[in-house]
């Protein structure tokens, strides 16, 4: 996936990710993905797998999935969880209505133009040019398609949605670039406050939930012009 909507695999080192997954809170089906977890990745490299897109590659198809559980003596149960668990590094598009405070009519108009979610709209508000473009075409003014662009921007990070994704835009925290640079101790007193006073949402995230956000948030690529 050569796209910079979403991460790029190429600069994920394995080492990154081994680190990551070890400490990361799976689902109890997952669990083992942790088990042995050291020896088998430093399986994974010496079979040449340095970055995500290495191993995403090597897991592409079940014959491949079997040629390396063979190769690396890894479990080819283990290989097939690996590559699903490294799918949801790839945030889900979002649905352009399920935005809060965004009006029926701005999605109506949008969707005149086949743009109904994060990943159509992308491409439209890359640059101030892009940007002032559809606004002329929708009619939609300035201040709201900046608004859906850092909503669009913020969707990018693993495991934001719609509704932490407007919490972040009501936030000093407004972009990918901003979350990236943040001290995730700062972003999370902010968030609570604006979210007891708007609750958005009813679930709740903690410190750390924050700590990894703002990890993912770094592998995401600065793909969004603003003239800020």
């Amino acid at each position: 996936m050569e796209n910079d909507y979403y991460i790029n695999l190429k600069s994920y080192s394995l080492d990154v990710y081994a680190a990551e997954l070890e400490q990361a809170e799976l689902l109890p089906s997952r669990k083992m993905l942790q088990e042995d977890l050291p020896a088998r990745f430093a399986v994974l490299k010496a079979q040449g797998l340095n970055t995500l897109d290495d191993l995403l590659t090597a897991l592409k198809t079940p014959p491949r999935i079997k040629a390396l559980a063979l190769q690396s003596a890894i479990p080819e149960e283990y290989l097939i969880l690996l590559k699903r668990e490294i799918g949801s590094c790839f945030p889900k598009t979002v649905n352009l209505q399920d935005f809060p405070d965004i009006s029926s009519e701005t999605i109506k108009r949008l969707a005149v133009e086949g743009i109904h979610n994060t990943y159509q709209l992308f491409d439209y508000v890359k640059t101030a040019a892009g940007r002032q473009a559809l606004s002329l075409k929708t009619g939609i003014n300035k201040s709201d398609m900046l608004e859906l662009t850092r909503l669009t921007d913020l969707c990018r990070i693993r495991w934001v949605g719609a509704n932490f994704a407007r919490l972040l835009v009501d936030s000093d925290f407004n972009t990918v670039k901003k979350v990236s640079e943040a001290d995730y101790a700062e972003v999370y007193r902010q968030l609570m406050t604006i979210l007891e006073e708007k609750q958005y949402f009813k679930g709740k995230f903690g410190l750390n939930d924050m700590k990894l956000t703002v990890l993912a948030a770094r592998l995401v690529p600065d793909a969004i012009q603003y003239d800020e």
